[in-house]
């Protein structure tokens, strides 16, 4: 059952917060883009200690929302993987800007080669990123 968020109001603001209006979607996002996490227990390992309800909830408004997609695993039919959509996928410039700007205030962490890479040429890191996780959805046979 595809479960809609109900909205407050037409805010473009408004609609972006109410997905992603809470840290454990950022950071699923920020395993997705940036970790290369595609599955459950990889998302479950994560340093924060995300809990499996709430993953499995945080999981389920992403599919509903068709920022990623669910597919089976191709190396073990029980495990499923979760993929960015292309609507996911045109969140990495928004993902990106929030990670510069965490970095630039905490600067201890974040992937310092994208960080250097960003500093480089920030548009061209973003389409090598955009098109590193389109080649996954391809490779899983998704368009």
């Amino acid at each position: 059952m595809m479960k809609t968020i109900e909205r407050r109001s037409t805010c473009p603001i408004n609609y972006s917060v109410e997905i992603f209006g809470d840290k454990w979607m950022l950071l699923i996002l920020r395993d997705l883009m940036f970790n290369g996490k595609n599955s459950f227990l990889e998302f479950r390992a994560s340093q924060e200690k995300i809990s499996s309800a709430v993953l499995t909830e945080k999981l389920n408004t992403l599919l509903n929302e068709g920022i990623v997609s669910k597919v089976t695993s191709p190396k073990n039919a029980s495990k499923f993987l979760y993929l960015l959509t292309d609507k996911g996928i045109e969140l990495v410039p928004v993902m990106m800007e929030i990670l510069n700007w965490g970095s630039s205030h905490n600067p201890d962490g974040g992937p310092k080669p994208l960080l250097d890479r960003m500093k480089q040429n920030k548009n061209k890191a973003v389409r090598e990123l955009q098109d590193k996780l389109r080649s996954q959805r391809q490779l899983h046979g998704i368009n």
